[in-house]
């Protein structure tokens, strides 16, 4: 495929200059010469602590591994409100969107490869305003997506140990052991992690799909039901849109994904891992949301795992135990690295085995398992509030700053790339959109849960 391409160059007054690249085509991200600009690790091949050392397999597998969780799981429960075609065109086409606007993030991060993270794009788009705005953005997502791996693990423990003790103590277990798998320095280490967390979902999906199949009777239905799969679902505005935000949070892995590229050792490879994810995304929740809701039809619990006998719900949830803690752990460790590096940038102790380097690193990881555990029991509706929370950051994380990216990397040159600059107008658009809308549900549904009683109590063991 023909690509027009302005030539990259190092500016030789400035080598934090930002450089710039312009295509019409995503096919493959051009060249950098990242000798010539320093981002916060610098040269870090002669430290003791070396950041730049992932492959592009290794980072995506640690991008499968922080975006696909048992998150899937709820997948067939949003085609039962939406339908099994309308449902499976949303997941195939916000997959198709979130592929094109995750290469966007590699083409701003290569035409401004000092990017470690969504505050240092901030920067350059607004300033210190909008440096301040997407870290804090990026943070608490982070931390709000570890409190969900808090309950997630509580609940998965109370379900293999017939709820032996308090769900705020398998919380807090959770969170512990959490922490300790988030104090590799480096996401080269915690990529080992990924592989088995990545064969940790996909056996609980295979499992999931495989045993709803087989049983004759889902969970919660009656004797011998008539399971009828619909097309078409009647439901209210704010249903249906409360369930395709369950899809646009699937995809909501792009939060971290310049932190990801940051720690490769080549990242124009970046687009290698990027496919990988995109891939094995889309597939699993293709035929995950597909095959288990026409199992289960009517009767499809979210998670899935519901929908199946306590045996087959035991088995799974153990076998998902590495994917619950591994793909909050990638998230934390983003979230405390991210704070990391705005202290210690161009410090010794960035690279360095030093007991200050170390022991800061350590508190910031516990804090961030502690104010993730906390949130998690303090708030009644935790889970209706982290909606919101997708809502207000996933919708640009994932789709519409992306779409902006592009649209601020080629300003004045929208006439030459008419298509382009069509389809980025669309996808920042759709991110508006999706905020608006998100918002709205993710608010109705807090209403909603207070009036019907259905909001918990804080550190309850219900």
């Amino acid at each position: 495929m023909a690509k027009e391409t302005e030539e990259i160059t190092a500016q030789d007054c400035d080598p934090l200059e930002d450089t710039k690249v312009s295509t019409k085509d995503v096919e493959a991200l051009p060249e950098v010469n990242e000798d010539k600009v320093l981002d916060v690790y610098g040269n870090d091949e002669e430290h003791s602590i070396r950041y730049k050392t992932m492959s592009w397999v290794k980072c995506g597998v640690v991008m499968i591994a922080e975006t696909i969780a048992l998150g899937v799981l709820s997948l067939p429960s949003v085609l039962l409100t939406v339908g099994m075609v309308p449902g499976i065109i949303l997941i195939i086409g916000l997959g198709v969107i979130a592929t094109y606007t995750g290469y966007n993030l590699g083409l701003f991060r290569l035409n401004h490869p000092t990017v470690c993270n969504m505050a240092d794009a901030g920067e350059i788009l607004w300033g210190p305003f909008g440096k301040y705005l997407l870290g804090a953005g990026q943070v608490i997502f982070l931390v709000f997506i570890c409190g969900s791996h808090c309950l997630t693990g509580a609940i998965a423990m109370n379900t293999l140990t017939d709820s032996a003790t308090c769900k705020v103590v398998w919380s807090l277990v959770t969170g512990i052991v959490s922490f300790f798998l988030t104090l590799p320095r480096t996401l080269d280490r915690i990529s080992y992690l990924s592989f088995v967390s990545a064969a940790s979902i996909l056996t609980s999906v295979l499992i999931t799909i495989i045993g709803t199949g087989v049983e004759s009777t889902p969970n919660g239905a009656p004797s011998n039901p008539d399971i009828i799969v619909k097309s078409f679902q009647s439901t209210s505005f704010y249903n249906a849109f409360s369930a395709v935000t369950d899809i646009i949070f699937a995809y909501a892995g792009h939060l971290a994904f310049f932190n990801f590229m940051a720690e490769m050792k080549n990242p124009r490879e970046y687009p290698k891992a990027l496919y990988l994810l995109q891939a094995a995304d889309v597939t699993i929740y293709t035929l995950a949301g597909a095959l288990i809701y026409k199992f289960t039809g009517q009767y499809t619990l979210s998670p899935s795992i519901s929908s199946m006998s306590i045996i087959l719900r035991k088995v799974t949830y153990g076998i998902a135990i590495p994917t619950i803690l591994v793909a909050g752990v990638i998230n934390g460790h983003v979230a405390a690295k991210f704070i990391f590096t705005r202290i210690f940038r161009g410090s010794r102790h960035l690279h360095e085995h030093t007991v200050i380097g170390w022991g800061t690193w350590i508190g910031l990881c516990a804090l961030a398992w502690i104010i993730a555990w906390i949130i998690s029991e303090v708030i009644p509706v935790f889970n209706d509030l982290l909606g919101l929370v997708a809502s207000l950051f996933a919708s640009q994380f994932t789709y519409g700053l992306s779409g902006y990216f592009w649209l601020f990397d080629n300003y004045g040159k929208w006439r030459r790339h008419p298509i382009l600059t069509v389809i980025n107008l669309l996808v920042f658009g759709l991110g508006l959109t999706i905020l608006g809308l998100g918002m709205y549900a993710s608010v109705k549904s807090i209403i909603v849960s207070y009036q019907t009683g259905q909001a918990g109590t804080p550190f309850s063991c219900s």
